[in-house]
C-alpha cells in the first residue's frame, strides 16, 4: 500500500509542515491503523513540534483512542468550533462524554450527526440518546458542585482549557434548574460559557 492510499485510509491529508512532518505523519497513520496508540501519539506529536498543522488533531484522536480524554480536549484546543471534518468533531465528542461534559459532547454530536457517514451518524445518535436519558431529571446541586470542583482543580494545575469546559458544564446543568444554582459562579470560571451554558 502507497503512502498516500495509507493517508486516505486514515483520513489524513498532507500540510506544509516543516522538514520531516509528513514522513512522522504518515508513520502516524501507519501506527494508528494498526492500533499502535501509544506510537501512533509519538509519531504525532513528533510531527507537530516539526510544524504540521494537522498532527495536533490527530493526536487528540489518538489520545481518545488511549482513554486519556482530558488530554485530548486539550489536544483538541477546546470543546468550541467544528471541525470540517466530521470525524474529527464526533471524536472530540467522544472525548468530552468520557470526561462527563455531555452537555458539550451531545451540542458537538448534534453536528455530526448530518455531516458524518452512517457508522458515525448512528453512534452519534446513540451516543445522544445516552446523554438525553442521564440528563433527562433536573440536575442536583451535588453534580454541579462536582464540575465546578474539577474547574477549580484544572484551573489549580494551570489547566485553562480544562477548567473552562468544566465550568461551562456546571453553567449548562446550573440553567436547567429553576433555582440556577451556582450558575453566576460557573460563568465566571468559564469565560466561553455563553455559547453552551444557556437554557
Amino acid at each position: 500500500m502507497t503512502a498516500a492510499a495509507l493517508l486516505i485510509l486514515s483520513g489524513l491529508t498532507l500540510t506544509a509542515g516543516g522538514a520531516g512532518a509528513d514522513e512522522h505523519l504518515l508513520a502516524g497513520a501507519q501506527r494508528f491503523r494498526e492500533a499502535h496508540y501509544p506510537e501512533a501519539l509519538v509519531e504525532f506529536r513528533v510531527a507537530q513540534r516539526l510544524g504540521s498543522g494537522e498532527a495536533a488533531r490527530y493526536a487528540a484522536v489518538t489520545l481518545v483512542k488511549l482513554g486519556r480524554p482530558e488530554e485530548a480536549i486539550e489536544a483538541f484546543g477546546g470543546l468550541a468550533g467544528q471541525e470540517p471534518d466530521a470525524l474529527i468533531d464526533y471524536h472530540r465528542a467522544v472525548a468530552a462524554f468520557d470526561a462527563r461534559l455531555y452537555l458539550a459532547a451531545d451540542r458537538i454530536l448534534a453536528t455530526v450527526a448530518d455531516r458524518a457517514g452512517p457508522r458515525v451518524g448512528a453512534e452519534a445518535a446513540r451516543m445522544r440518546a445516552e446523554i438525553a436519558a442521564t440528563l433527562k431529571a433536573e440536575p442536583a446541586p451535588a453534580a454541579i458542585d462536582w464540575y465546578l470542583r474539577r474547574c477549580a482543580e484544572q484551573r489549580a494545575q494551570g489547566r485553562a482549557i480544562l477548567a473552562a469546559a468544566y465550568c461551562e458544564e456546571a453553567a449548562g446543568l446550573s440553567a436547567r434548574r429553576p433555582d440556577h444554582y451556582r450558575r453566576a459562579e460557573a460563568l465566571r470560571g468559564a469565560p466561553a460559557a455563553g455559547r453552551g451554558a444557556k437554557p
